[in-house]
């Protein structure tokens, strides 16, 4: 009989509120760029497109660097990823406050401060898999719903920062603020099931969770690169020419060298796995519309007549909205007959249509509300099922890889975004066209998303055919 376990109960709550508390001050750091882009023009330099290259860098290397941090967690674990986060964050805020150039934000605020904010982001994306097992929907939404608190709470705090201390002591605070992403990092350990017969012996959950599943991903293929790993492992082990010092440096030096290859081709394979494949596209396409809505909104609705304050205001709107959204739709994705990708479809599909619709009613104020509001309530359910859909994809072994691979894609939309957006502006004169391209990329990312489950099920058919 086991005991001792953290998975589902005890000290899963500590890491779940830990990893919430990482995720809300990401929220607040990212989702602050649109306030700070608009002080940045006036402090910096009036043009749109240029100092949109700050904060879609920002926005770009928070998600585009997700690989490098998948890497580093896969290697170093949660604790020590985390930590390297928060000092990271605090390093790049802090130049950033010293720096009136638009190449010196778009290495600190921008790069230096968004790999930070990475390595903390895949931290989160993965813990919630490793500690929770029935419920592992219910708690990705409830661990992704920080990044709603910290949308509610980004405009507010940035306006007054930016009114009390000006541009560089908010952004030096920021800083401090982010900093407190260690406190929480230091909380993490690996989930344990000790036994009863023999307490020296334990076994992570990610470990059990593997022999129960054959090492499978989601099509019910095995895992080769796991048994070249046991086998290369037991070959030096067994090894009779090995001996001595010497022995176990040779031993050492080929390990570490088959893990790295071992590393790299697993993450090919995932990348070149269709079905995958097909939910990275739908990403790209839905960072694309994201980024650009919600990064141009406070200087978007200030262009229509709204003041700084109300603009700022929608922020925490959406946030609402959002954190909504998140808790009801963590707990709806816990029920096994109900497909992740049919909610994301169908809700990221409304969110494209209501931001396509939103320039002829964004002229008031009220409907500014109205708008944030649903947007966030529908749009932002991205969020909270990729943890889950890219485990279901990939499988709870590669969840760090897979994570990172899925924030790479997400990158690549938001570093392109506001920048796209903006130059769509300028050549047009017509910030409306803005929310048009928005809009149409989170519908054609809804109806991408759809293409996941035929790729699916053509598999599925074809090892069902192979079968008979």
């Amino acid at each position: 009989m086991e005991t001792g376990v953290d998975v589902d109960r005890g000290y899963a709550w500590v890491a779940l509120g830990a990893a919430l508390s990482i995720q809300l001050i990401d929220g607040i750091i990212i989702y602050s760029s649109g306030i700070f882009n608009i002080a940045l023009m006036e402090v910096v330099e009036n043009d749109i497109t240029k100092v949109s290259w700050i904060g879609s860098t920002l926005i770009g290397s928070y998600t585009l660097l997700g690989p490098v941090a998948g890497m580093v967690q896969h290697r170093f674990g949660s604790k020590l990823t985390a930590l390297a986060g928060g000092i990271l964050t605090l390093f790049g805020m802090a130049l950033a406050s010293i720096c009136r150039t638009i190449t010196g934000l778009i290495f600190t605020y921008g790069f230096i401060t968004g790999l930070g904010l990475c390595l903390g982001a895949n931290v989160v994306g993965v813990v919630p898999g490793q500690y929770f097992k029935r419920r592992r929907s219910a708690a990705y939404g409830v661990c992704i719903a920080g990044g709603a608190l910290g949308l509610f709470a980004a405009g507010p705090i940035a306006r007054y920062l930016l009114d009390e201390y000006n541009l560089r002591g908010a952004l030096l605070i920021m800083g401090g603020i982010s900093f407190q992403r260690c406190i929480a990092a230091s909380l993490f350990r690996k989930p344990t099931i000790s036994s009863k017969r023999n307490r020296t012996t334990s076994k992570t959950f990610e470990q059990r969770d593997e022999e129960e599943h054959g090492q499978q991903n989601d099509l019910g293929e095995s895992d080769p690169f796991h048994q070249l790993d046991q086998v290369t492992t037991e070959g030096i082990s067994t090894s009779p020419c090995l001996s001595g010092n010497r022995s176990e440096e040779r031993t050492d030096y080929i390990e570490a060298r088959s893990g790295n290859v071992s590393l790299l081709c697993k993450t090919f394979k995932l990348v070149t796995q269709k079905s995958f494949l097909v939910y990275n596209c739908s990403i790209v396409l839905w960072s694309l519309g994201e980024v650009s809505a919600v990064f141009h909104l406070p200087n978007y609705v200030e262009q229509k007549g709204s003041s700084p304050k109300e603009a700022a205001s929608l922020l925490s709107v959406m946030g609402a909205g959002d954190f909504f959204s998140r808790i009801v739709i963590g707990f709806l994705a816990s029920d096994p007959r109900i497909e992740m990708t049919v909610i994301q479809v169908g809700l990221v599909g409304v969110a494209g249509l209501i931001t396509i619709l939103f320039p002829l009613v964004s002229h008031s104020y009220r409907w500014q509300i109205v708008f944030s509001f649903f947007y966030g309530l529908y749009n932002h359910v991205t969020n909270v099922l990729m943890g889950p859909i890219v485990i279901e994809l990939t499988g709870l072994s590669n969840v760090a890889l897979g994570f990172g691979i899925v924030y790479f894609f997400c990158g690549i939309g938001y570093l392109s975004g506001p920048v796209i957006a903006s130059f769509i502006y300028q050549s047009t004169g017509i910030y409306d066209y803005t929310y048009v391209f928005a809009g149409t990329c989170l519908f054609l990312s809804s109806m991408t998303t759809a293409a996941i489950s035929v790729f699916r099920t053509r598999v599925e058919c074809e090892k069902e055919f192979e079968v008979k």
